[in-house]
């Protein structure tokens, strides 16, 4: 058999990016050596999603988007070819109806469907109607990285179909398919990919050490387990069309 060709220009959804808005990067520098590593491993566009979960972090998504305008104009500067999107990482925590209602929540490059919802121990079965009440709001949510919540895969997948079914998306941790969060997330993420339930793979970064802006480390286990096609619609396709706000993941 032929070595599967390599795809590059990746797209990372979710990464804690922005300096000093969260337990990302705490100065610009810092900042820009995750964007140069990022762009070093083959990442062209990404989300710069900082937490969201008042009253510790509330970020309202003009300031995002105005970190994310600095944090551009820095990268101009020196040359980095990484393009950004405003984002959040939304926690289930917040008021995430009624900020949705107001015309609050920060979505993903500002296009007002998809925005990252981060579950929360204790809370998974709250979600079902949470998603049908955000549905006629014309908002998607994407699930983040449930296999490294430990009680989400106890009993099954069920509760996530229903979510999927409900229109949500789910995105995996990079580092989860690579080993980085144990083997108890890594085995529940692997099951997630071989169930179909998993649209996008991303990087959840917060620094260049522990939690880099790595994706083709878990690109070469995605080929593996799901084949190029299958690896490049997680790391590049789908991505993309999030960012872009269409309302169904092309699969090629």
């Amino acid at each position: 058999m032929a070595p599967a060709r390599e795809f590059n220009a990746m797209v990372d959804v979710h990464a804690h990016i922005l300096p000093g808005l969260d337990d990302g990067p705490s100065d610009l520098s810092a900042s820009l050596a995750m964007c140069r590593l990022a762009v070093a491993d083959g990442i062209t566009q990404m989300a710069a999603t900082p937490h969201f979960c008042p009253p510790f972090y509330r970020h309202a998504p003009r300031e995002i988007s105005r970190a994310v305008a600095a944090l551009a104009q820095a990268l101009a500067r020196e040359g980095i070819p990484l393009r950004l999107y405003p984002g959040a990482d939304v926690s289930q925590r917040a008021d995430v109806l009624g900020l949705a209602r107001q015309g609050r929540l920060p979505t993903l490059a500002g296009q007002g469907r998809y925005f990252l919802l981060e579950p929360v121990q204790g809370g998974l079965r709250a979600l079902a109607g949470l998603a049908s009440e955000l549905r006629p709001l014309g908002l998607r949510p994407i699930i983040t990285h449930p296999e490294r919540l430990a009680e989400a895969g106890r009993g099954g997948w069920s509760w996530l179909e229903g979510l999927v079914e409900r229109g949500c998306l789910v995105q995996i941790t990079a580092m989860s398919l690579t080993g980085g969060f144990g083997a108890p997330a890594q085995e529940r993420a692997e099951d997630l990919l071989a169930r179909g339930l998993v649209h996008l793979v991303a990087s959840d970064a917060h620094s260049t050490g522990r939690r880099p802006p790595l994706l083709s480390p878990a690109r070469e286990r995605l080929i593996e387990l799901v084949g190029e096609a299958g690896a490049e619609r997680l790391l590049r396709t789908w991505p993309l069309a999030v960012l872009e706000g269409k309302d169904h993941l092309a699969s090629n």
